[in-house]
This record gives C-alpha cells, structure tokens and sequence, in this order.
C-alpha cells in the first residue's frame, strides 16, 4: 500500500510538471503555444483528461468553438472526477456561456464519488451560479449530513431563503421563509450557533419578514455578543431601525439622539432622528398642545446645542450646521411653516452661516441646495446679497484664489437656482462670455494641479455651457420676454461650434472632467457630428456598469447618425459587458457563501437581474441585430446566419424571460449638473414617461426583428437545413423552422401594427419637461412621426399574400396586381419623403440649426434600415415564388410550349425594378449632397470665421475652432457616405431577388 501511495504521489507530480507549460502558455495569453504543449503532453499520455480539456479551451479562445465543444464532450462521457479536469471543464463551460454544464458534470462526478466533500461543494457552487436555489438546499444537506459542519447547514438556510427572494409565488415565500427561521432556531435553542455570520443570518430571515419584536429579542440575547466585526454603532443602527419599524417613535429617537451624540458629523443620524421625532409628534394627537409644543422644542434645543457646540470647538463638522434647517424643511412638508421661526430659527441666517463657514469648500452648494425651497420669493434677493459680500473678488471681479473661486461659484450657483430663468436670451449670453473670461482669467491657480485633478475654475465653463444652452433653447421655442414680445434679434447657432472649441480647450486642460465631456457630446449631437462625439466619449473610457448607465449618450445616436461601423463596435463593447454580467457575478456570490457573507447574497443577486433586465441591454441587443441585418446583410445565407445566433425565445416577445414591468432603466436621471429652481427640475413623472416610450420603441424593433424570423422560416433556402444541423442548439432558424406557419406571420404582423399604433398615443415630452441634464428624447417620437413601420406592414401583408397565392395553381388565380399596391405606395412615398429630407441638411458650421441634422440624418438611417427590412421581407417572397416559376418552366419544355410566368411574378419583378430605380435616385441624390459639401468644405468652414464670434475661444489650444469646423463637415460627410454605400449594398441585393 505504501508503494501504491507513493507511485500515485510521483504520478501526480508527473502529471502536474507536464501540464504547467500549458497552464502557463494559456495565463500569457498564448493559445497556439498551449495547444502545441497540450498536444506534446497528449503524444506520451493519450488519456490525460486536464491535458484534452485545456487543449480544448486554448481551441476555445483560438475561435474553434466546434473543436473544442467536441474535446470536452468526449472527456465528459468519460466521467472525470479530478479537480483539475474538473476545473479546467467549468473555466471552458464558463466561457461558453454554459453554467448549465458545469452542475451536469459535477452532478456526474458525484455520482461516481458520493462522499466527496470536495466535489459536494463544488456542486453547490455550480448551482449558485444558476440560481438553482432547490439543488443549492439539496446538495447543501446532503453536505451536512456527510460532515456537520456550521456553514453548510446554513447554505442550506441561505437558500431557502433565496427561493422566497426570487419567487414572486406569496405561497413559496410563506413556506420557505418560516422553514429558514425554524432552521435557525433550532440551532440558537441547542446552542450550536458559532460565528458572526450566523447571527446575521437569523437577523436578515427576521427583518425581511418584518419579525421587528422577534430581532429586537435577538439583540438583547447572548447572540448579540458574537457580532464582534461590524462597525461599532452597528447593533445601535440595528435597534434604531427596529424600533422605528415597531413605530416606538419615543425609543428611536432617543437611540438617534444617542448616535447623534457619538457621531456629530454622520448625516443620517440627524435625518432619521428628526424623522423619527416629528412621527412621535405626529403619533400623539390625544394629548395636549403644550405636551407637542415642547416635544418640538426639545427636539429643536438638542439641534442647537449641537449647532452651538460645532461652533465654540470650530469643528469641521458641518452636519450639526444642517440639522436645523433639515427640522425645517421637515416642518415646512408637515405644513407647520408658522412653527419654523420659533424652533429651526431665521432661514437666511442658517443658509447664510452655512455659506459663510464652507463657501470656500465645493460641497457647500450641494450641501444647502435642498433647503432652497425654505426661502420665500420676497426672501431671495436679500439672501443673493448677504451671499455676494462673502465673496472675495479684485477690482476687475475676479476670485484673488482658489478658495474665492469656490465662494464665487457657490454664489453664481445659488443666484442660478433661485430664478434666473426668466433671463433674456442676450442676457444668458452675456453672462455666458463672462463666466468663459473668469475661466480664462483663473487658470493661473490650477497651473500646478496633477493632470487627473478636476480645475476649480471648470464650473466657470459648466455653467457658462448651460447658459448657452438656454439661450439655445429659449431661441428655438421664441420664449416670450416679460414685455411679451418674442425676442428674435439674437443669432444663437453660432454658438454651438464656438462653445465646442471652448469646451474642446477646457477637456484638454482638466482631462478628468466628465461633466465638460459629457456637455461637449451633447453640444456635438445638437449639430450631428456623431464622429466628433465619439471621438469625445472614447475619452470618457467608460467602463463597466459605465456602459450601462452612460452608454445613453452615443450608442443609439451614433446609428441614427449613420455612423454604422462606429455604432456597431460600441453595440459589441456594451453587449461584452452584459454578456460576462452572470460570469462576473457569479465570483462574489459563490465568495459570498465560502466566508459567510450569506447577508450580501440577495444584493448579488438582485444587481445581476437588475442587469439581464436592462432597458440599455435589450436595446442595444435589438439595435444591433437591425443594424447587421440592414447594414451588412446581403445574401439569404447571411440572413439565416444572422437569426442563427439568437435564440427563438429571446426573438419571440411573448416567450421573453423579460417583461415590459420589469425592465429597469438604470440611467441616471440627473447626470448632468443643472441649477434651475425646484419646478424646472426634472420630475419623475417625465422620467416615468420617457421610460415608457423607450420601451415601446424596443418592442417595436424586437418585433420586427421577430416578424423577419418568421418570414424567413416561410421560404425555403437550400441552405436551411444546413444552417439549423450546424446550429441545433440555440437556433433560432431550427425552432422556427418547426413551429413558424402563415398563421404565425399574421399575428406577429397583427400585433406590430397594433403596437405602432399604441406608439402614436403616447403623451409628447417637450424640452421644458426634459431638460439638458437628462437623457434624449425617446427616439419613438421622430420613429412613429413618417410611415417607416407601416411600410414594413404592408410588405408582411404581401408575403402573407404571395405565400396564400403560391400554395395551389387554384390560389394562383386570386392574385390581382391591386395586392402590390399598397406596398409600392408605400415605398415611394417613403423615398419621396427622404428626398425632401436630403434638401434641409445643412453643411456650414455657424448656421446649423439645432438638431436638424441629427434628425435628418436619422430619419435617413431610419428609411435605410426600413428598406433593408422590407428586401429581406421581399427575399422571402422572392424564394416563395421560385418554386413556381420552376415549376412553369418544367412544365412548358415537357410540352414545348412558349414560358409564360404567371401575372403574379411578373408584378413582382416589375415591383422590384421599381424599387430599384427609385433607391438609385435616392442614392444619386446623396452622392450629389456629399460631393457639394466635399467641394464646398474649405470655403464653409473659412466663411465660419466671418460668421462667428471668436473672442472667447483660446488660440493657444491645440483643438481650435477651424478644427471643430472640420470636424463637424467630416462626421456630416462620413454620415452621408454610408448611407449611400448601404443604399447601394440594397439595391445589389434586390437585383438577385428578380425572377
């Protein structure tokens, strides 16, 4: 036996010296050199399983998926139970995209070895990564039973209580939960609880159950004592938030008080404290005025006592400072504005102290900027004044140092907020060109500041940016002035390229700034130059849930832009982010359950649903399957192929594992800064509305997307059953194949026109409603304003007619050339429609009118992308009618008559020459468009120096403002050249559709 042990030890040695290189070789990133090491390894051990798998996984990321689907698949059948087969199988399963496949190969290995501890919790955590919360309980008691062991029995508790999480069944989650509680218990009464962990467990079972009394009891137990790593007011927090939830205001408010004490500068304390306090207040309407009367006033002295104690140690603090004006605010909501004199104190003095204690901080107008709404009308003016003798300005207004910069902004801030939106339009400006002079004037004080430090003088340029950008706006909608006379003597478009090399100057001196960036992009795609934008937003190196949460700004616009190749490699860089989202997550959960986290479990679990349900994510899915299939697509083949890499239940919308409810909008709503008064703001109701007509455009487009796959399934290519033999698993083209029919054409058609009909009654978003500090308009209302999906309809009525038609030489008799005609009116007013558009894009900078060429530009990409919508429909009719025509032509050289098609091909065809002729003028009209703007250029971008104001812009900045210019007719250029090669790329294709 002894031999044995130690030949299996020196076999294992051996075996690990041979498979190092590959390991090595794989970590360096160098596949080739792993599969020729994986290969030399295999030459003298044929069997090794580790040594194929890892073959198979350097195969993988050399791009041979096949090859390295076949290797595991033959060392799976072959029952490896080796931890490092076994682990070399899940890393390929993992980038496969297949957790599936690593529980059936654990559940396989531990059939083999049923007392494996190892390959046990490696099965658990295979099961964690799919959320297979019954397995996870499963395999954790069969875990215990074998070795009863604290963590395991509560993997076992922690997933019960994940099936009460996840299920939205109120059955499921009435029995899990209590079963989760009784599992506890039974080890709190025999005393086998252990650890920290523990007891946070059974605290979390409580409090999701709203068992408030039963957690209290926890906290006053022996239990409480193992809590030993938390922070220090931990259970203090715990018991504050316990008895509020029990509505014993009286012992909350005392534990807040007690908090407030320990940690004067913690903000959350005083918030809950005054909370809590005024619910006590609000609770005790049966006894007497005096007795409310001075429960206010004691909560009103503990704040000044606070107050007065931060001043008399000149602490840093400034929480005791806001605690007044929050009891304040809190009163002002209760409607007790009368009581705010007597117990918070004179607004203006509080907001006036605050300023004059942190003006010279950049927190200080954020810190207040909530407490504005306390001031009355006849207040303002009084409280802008006492603000402005604190700041510290030289004889000529400017700040003398970087703290004065921060006084004066804190006031420009405060003097936006408090009603500066009445100002003229020449007014904005005015104040606009002051603010790019301060810029200017202070930069001196950043000279020495590291290049990844944001200057204090940018804000000088943001609020300078939103000034333009008001007098933009106002001019646009003719705001009337207080005179009520509309103000039309002022030229605003040439502001747009001025305050892009402005900002193009302030993003190369301050390269952190996200806030210029984001306002340059924004500026950029008012004029449709979607190039220079990108160019923008490479800079932001947006990463990560980034992509989620700012990939709003170009990723959509870049498509409607006709910026394809751009717009696809941003798709493909956001669609790596969503599509590692179950991989990257998956880490800190099974970490979660391996050191006893067990509380942060649902948060894992909830940002990684929040994930798969993004709004960002199934557009951009969406966006970029239309874009491939109209932009790229041309060939049946290439169709198939396209609709092969989805699957049929993420094409069909009613067998979608999301919903419209439970799509999450994770933009941030406010990303952009904005000091307007409270009324401005931007609401939530129009957050609300702008998320409603976002998803209804994705419904839209993945209903087209799922119209194509049905009509494709219709036709018969030679190649489909080739296509769906290479892609049985996850082929859309195999489902479809067997399930699709003209029935199912119809309906999808039925429930597109329906759908588009549901767009045209959604409530219109104006620009007061939406302001610049939010996302764009939904693209729904420029995509249902011309007959882009109506013309898609007509052309699945005429599949649906030419495939009813082709069915028997009976049916062939019921087509009459009326049946084309509401698909070729259709397709030329459409045209017509894109012709007059050509007509209003405008090429010289400095005369742009705001966003009419991003809507050009985008109601072309949107012609282009419905037409290339409408060949692949009539690629389908195109293969339906083959067979006939076949089938006429056998039938006249048996009988050796003359061919003749029936009337219905030759409509076709005529049809298709049509489409043809007028998508050739369509394309000739851009071809002309480009190459005026191409002759024309120099002179339009020399004639902008004429036209626009140039004081403001710096000469030193190396992004000057002929640079802009360029770029601006560049992006308008390359904008125009694609959309005529994709024209072209279609009317190619409709050529090899004719009979």
């Amino acid at each position: 036996c002894t031999n044995m042990a130690g030949r299996a030890h020196v076999d294992d040695s051996v075996i690990e010296r041979r498979l190092r290189p590959i390991y090595e070789w794989l970590d360096t990133g160098n596949n080739k050199k792993a599969v020729q090491e994986a290969d030399k390894v295999l030459r003298k051990q044929s069997n090794l399983h580790c040594a194929r798998v890892l073959k198979g996984l350097a195969q993988l990321r050399l791009g041979k998926k096949e090859e390295c689907q076949s290797a595991i698949s033959a060392v799976i059948k072959e029952g490896p139970t080796d931890e490092a087969t076994l682990q070399a199988l899940t890393i390929c399963f993992r980038e496969l995209h297949q957790p599936e496949e690593i529980c059936k190969v654990y559940e396989a290995a531990v059939k083999t070895e049923p007392k494996n501890e190892e390959l046990l919790s490696h099965l658990f955590m295979s099961y964690v990564r799919i959320g297979d919360y019954k397995q996870q309980q499963k395999t954790a008691m069969h875990l215990y039973k074998l070795k009863p062991k604290n963590p395991y029995y509560f993997w076992a508790v922690m997933s019960h209580v994940m099936q009460a999480h996840r299920s939205g069944d109120a059955l499921v989650q009435k029995v899990s939960l209590p079963l989760a509680e009784r599992m506890v218990h039974k080890f709190v009464t025999e005393g086998k609880i252990e650890a920290e962990a523990e007891v946070l467990t059974y605290l979390h079972i409580l409090e999701i159950q709203g068992k408030w009394s039963e957690a209290l009891e926890v906290l006053d137990s022996p239990l409480a004592g193992k809590i030993v790593q938390q922070p220090q007011n931990f259970l203090q927090l715990k018991r504050a938030s316990y008895l509020a939830n029990l509505k014993s205001w009286t012992d909350a408010s005392q534990v807040y008080r007690t908090l407030i004490a320990q940690e004067p500068d913690n903000w959350q304390h005083y918030e809950e404290y005054i909370r809590c306090s005024l619910e006590m207040w609000a609770n005790n309407e049966t006894e007497d005025t005096n007795s409310h009367d001075n429960h206010l006033e004691e909560v009103s002295r503990f704040l000044h006592e606070m107050q007065r104690a931060t001043i008399d140690e000149a602490s840093k603090h400034r929480a005791p400072r806001l605690g007044l004006l929050h009891l304040a605010l809190m009163l002002h909501k209760q409607g007790l504005d009368d009581d705010i004199p007597r117990l918070a104190g004179d607004i203006i003095e509080l907001l006036y102290q605050h300023v004059k204690s942190y003006g010279d901080k950049m927190c200080c107008y954020g810190d207040i900027v909530n407490f504005l709404p306390l001031l009355e009308e006849d207040q303002i003016n009084t409280f802008l004044e006492r603000i402005y003798v604190l700041v510290e300005l030289d004889s000529e207004g400017v700040p003398e140092n970087v703290l004065s910069i921060y006084r004066h902004h804190c006031w420009l801030q405060l003097k936006e907020s408090l009603g500066k939106q009445n100002l003229l339009c020449s007014k904005h400006l005015e104040l606009a060109d002051s603010l790019v002079n301060l810029y200017h004037q202070t930069k001196h004080f950043s000279s020495d500041m590291a290049a990844t430090d944001i200057r204090p003088n940018d804000t000088y340029l943001i609020i300078a940016a939103h000034n333009y950008l008001a007098a933009i706006k106002k001019s646009l909608l003719k705001k009337e002035n207080t005179n009520g006379e509309f103000e039309n003597d002022i030229d605003v478009y040439p502001l747009i390229p001025k305050f892009c090399a402005i900002l193009e100057h302030g993003i190369e001196v301050s390269k952190a700034n996200f806030q210029l960036k984001l306002l340059l992009i924004k500026f950029y795609n008012m004029q449709g130059a979607l190039s220079a934008s990108h160019i923008v937003y490479e800079n932001l190196e947006l990463k990560h849930i980034q992509l989620d949460t700012l990939g709003h700004v170009l990723a959509l616009q870049m498509t409607d832009g006709a910026h394809f190749t751009a717009a696809e490699e941003i798709f493909n860089t956001t669609l790596k982010f969503f599509m590692a989202n179950n991989k990257d997550t998956s880490d800190p959960l099974i970490s979660s359950y391996k050191y006893g986290s067990l509380t942060r479990i649902p948060e894992f679990v909830d940002f990684r649903e929040r994930l798969n349900n993004s709004l960002h994510f199934a557009t951009v899915r969406a966006e970029l399957m239309i874009l491939e299939l109209t932009s790229k697509v041309s060939s049946p083949l290439a169709i198939l192929a396209t609709f092969s890499g989805m699957g049929e239940n993420e094409l069909k919308i009613e067998k979608s594992k999301t919903t419209r409810d439970s799509m999450t909008d994770d933009r941030p709503a406010r990303m952009l800064l904005l000091w307007a008064s409270h009324r401005l703001r931007l609401q939530e109701e129009a957050i609300e509305k702008s998320r409603e007509a976002d998803i209804a455009m994705l419904w839209l487009r993945k209903l087209i997307l799922e119209l194509l796959a049905v009509a494709t399934s219709l036709s018969t290519f030679p190649e489909q059953e080739k296509i769906a033999r290479d892609n049985k698993e996850n082929s859309c083209v195999n489902g479809c194949v067997s399930k699709s029919s003209s029935a199912e054409l119809i309906d999808v058609t039925s429930l597109l026109q329906k759908r588009y009909q549901e767009s045209l009654l959604l409530p219109s978003l104006n620009s007061a409603q939406f302001p610049i500090q939010a996302a764009d308009i939904s693209r729904i209302y420029l995509y249902s304003s011309s007959g882009y999906v109506p013309a898609i309809v007509k052309h699945a009525e005429l599949l649906q007619v030419i495939h009813k038609c082709t069915q028997d030489s009976i049916s062939q008799d019921s087509w009459s050339e009326e049946s084309l005609k509401s698909s070729r009116d259709s397709v030329e007013q459409l045209l017509t429609e894109q012709q007059l558009v050509l007509s209003q894009i405008q090429s010289r900078p400095g005369t742009i009118l705001p966003h009419s060429n991003t809507q050009a530009l985008a109601h072309l990409t949107h012609c282009l992308q419905t037409v290339g919508i409408i060949v692949i429909l009539l690629g389908s009719c195109s293969d339906i009618l083959k067979p006939v025509k076949a089938q006429v032509i056998k039938k006249s050289k048996k009988r050796r008559d003359p061919v003749v098609l029936p009337e219905m091909i030759g409509h076709f065809n005529s049809y298709l020459c049509l489409m043809i002729n007028r998508l050739e003028e369509v394309s000739s009209a851009v071809e002309e468009l480009h190459l005026s703007i191409e002759v024309s250029m120099k002179s339009n971008i020399s004639s902008s120096y004429n036209y626009i104001n140039i004081d403001e812009v710096p000469h030193n900045s190396s992004m000057d403002l002929e640079s802009v210019c360029q770029r601006i007719e560049s992006s308008l250029l390359s904008s125009l050249q694609q959309i005529s090669a994709a024209m072209k790329s279609k009317v190619k294709y409709i050529r090899t559709l004719q009979l």
